[in-house]
């Protein structure tokens, strides 16, 4: 019995003893968390041996590097999840804006005007925002124009997102559309610094071999072959050639073969009639049929009197600079509506300097394509811009613009916001050079235009295109040469349109006589109302002949009443 006993008690305290011995080393295991509390208490633990102290101050420096380590790596995930949150924000408050109402009552009326000019000018001037912390105003302007002649729409549309409109919420969305700046150049019209454009005499030398002299120059005479014509801006000049095509048909005269002696003279029209505001400039430079200073160009013109042209351009610039120091350099009509004519003609003048000297570039397509290129010319333009009521406070896209005629024309004569796209790459390189042109050209003459907006891609497939529909108001589709196929794919895009939308194309969407049934009712053409109308030689360019076109409204009304009736609304 005492062996057993003593057996027991021996047993015992070897277990105390491994016990002990168990506490003073804590096995690791892998989970284990590096801030774990260890049990210091001096009841529990036996005396360390100095290897033991040895290890432990080892593991401690592990722990306090791993927990370093640790620390780092979350530091990012923290920031990350900060700047997430910001964004969040930021995109919520964008949505508000988006969501704020599109109705009738939120158009800004003519004499609001002023405010949209009063947002162009606040554009560039805005403070940077909080987010992004560089400003993408400043960021843009620090650019060259050629740089940022086409930007993302995306890009464009979050930019005005902050811009501060100081008018009801009601009329928040338009205006801040109206109130985006050109991605050409933000710079406003009469702006004193100097203004880069292509010249008359820049069009003639890039291909200055197939010219030669306009006028017939007497003996002793100077055989000059340009000319510096003064214009409304400050100090602004142009050189204009004195030479033409060899090939050029004085009888029939060809879009495509530019003519510098009657561009100058168009543009001396021009000034007289809107560009300074003084009745007896306009009177000197108009006169009648006998006198005036135009009378006397188109005299020296049909007589090839190069001298008497040169003295006519002369007393011009004469009687303009005295002009311009009385302060009467100014438009004599209503800024937010450019009459077409002089719309007109800075669309051609752009056109000649940058598209016509390399015009066969546009030939290259694959014939019997959606693809086959054809213009518009600006005086069905100007019909359109009539039939749909395009203004100021307008949204205008041209899906298929190809090199930007009608985005620009759009812009000019009515200030309204124009876009385009183009899917060939050649014409939509025009179309940027030109939009790049045309802005420079308007501060020339000191005018306000809308915002011009032009991208190169696929308008099935943009998202640029997805973002600009909801918000436009007036849609055109050259759709001459389009297939069935393509078509069906504009009229699905076409749901997304808002009510009151206009659709200007030259061929139908949809049938005048087309009746919504039971069995049409989830057709886009069930929203669709359509006139037609006639267009008659010289509108566009692939045939000399008339034509039709047809102006869609996007209308739910009767398929509401529809469903109404049916009980299914």
């Amino acid at each position: 019995m005492d062996l057993f006993f003593g057996a027991s008690t021996n047993a015992s305290r070897e277990q105390q003893s491994a016990k002990v011995r168990v506490e003073e080393r804590p096995a690791k295991t892998p989970n284990a968390s590096v801030n774990a509390p260890t049990d210091t208490s001096p009841t529990r633990r036996a005396r360390p041996q100095q290897g033991d102290q040895t290890h432990k101050e080892d593991r401690r420096r592990s722990q306090q590097k791993d927990q370093s380590h640790s620390e780092e790596r979350r530091r990012p995930q923290h920031d990350d999840r900060k700047r997430r949150r910001r964004l969040e924000e930021h995109r919520d408050e964008r949505h508000t804006l988006k969501k704020l109402p599109t109705s009738e009552s939120s158009r800004l009326s003519p004499r609001n005007s002023d405010l949209v000019n009063a947002n162009r000018e606040r554009v560039g001037s805005l403070p940077p925002s909080p987010r992004p912390r560089k400003s993408p105003v400043r960021a843009e302007r620090k650019k060259p124009a050629s740089s940022v002649a086409v930007s993302s729409l995306g890009q464009e549309i979050e930019r005005c997102a902050s811009v501060p409109v100081q008018a009801s919420n009601v009329r928040r969305q338009k205006a801040l559309v109206s109130a985006m700046p050109s991605p050409v150049d933000d710079r406003e019209a009469g702006s004193d610094e100097p203004v880069a454009v292509v010249s008359s005499v820049d069009a003639v030398r890039q291909s200055e071999s197939q010219y030669e002299d306009y006028f017939r120059w007497q003996d002793g005479e100077d055989r000059l072959q340009t000319i510096e014509l003064h214009l409304p801006a400050s100090g602004a000049t142009e050189s204009y050639s004195l030479l033409m095509p060899k090939s050029f048909d004085r009888e029939s005269e060809s879009r495509d073969e530019y003519l510098p002696v009657n561009d100058l003279i168009s543009t001396v029209r021009a000034i007289a009639l809107y560009l300074v505001d003084s009745s007896d400039f306009r009177h000197k430079v108009c006169g009648d049929k006998e006198n005036g200073i135009l009378r006397q160009l188109e005299r020296a013109r049909n007589r090839l009197n190069g001298r008497d042209f040169v003295g006519a351009v002369h007393e011009f610039n004469r009687l303009l600079d005295l002009e311009r120091v009385s302060s009467n350099i100014g438009p004599v009509f209503d800024k937010s509506h450019i009459p077409s004519d002089l719309a007109i003609h800075i669309v051609e003048q752009t056109y000649n300097r940058v598209v016509a000297p390399t015009v066969d570039m546009l030939r290259q397509y694959k014939a019997f394509s959606n693809n086959v290129y054809g213009e518009i010319l600006p005086t069905l333009v100007s019909e359109f811009i009539e039939r749909a009521g395009i203004s100021h406070d307008t949204t205008f896209i041209d899906l298929g613009c190809g090199i930007g005629n009608v985005v620009l024309q759009v812009a000019a004569q009515t200030g309204c916001f124009s876009c385009g796209i183009e899917i060939m790459k050649v014409p939509a390189r025009f179309a940027r050079r030109q939009a790049q042109e045309f802005e420079q050209r308007m501060r020339l003459y000191k005018l306000n235009h809308g915002a011009v907006q032009v991208w190169q891609g696929d308008f099935c497939e943009s998202t640029d295109v997805q973002r600009m529909l909801p918000r436009a108001d007036v849609v055109l589709v050259n759709n001459y040469a389009f297939d069935s196929a393509l078509n069906q794919t504009l009229l699905q895009m076409f749901l997304d349109l808002k009510e009151g939308t206009k659709i200007i194309s030259l061929k139908p969407f949809v049938t005048p006589d087309h009746k919504i049934s039971a069995r049409n009712i989830y057709s886009p053409e069930s929203i669709l109302t359509v006139r037609r109308y006639q267009y008659w030689s010289q509108c566009v360019s692939w045939t000399d002949s008339g034509g039709e076109y047809f102006v869609q409204t996007v209308d739910r009304s009767r398929l509401n009443e529809f469903l109404a009736q049916r009980g299914m609304l």
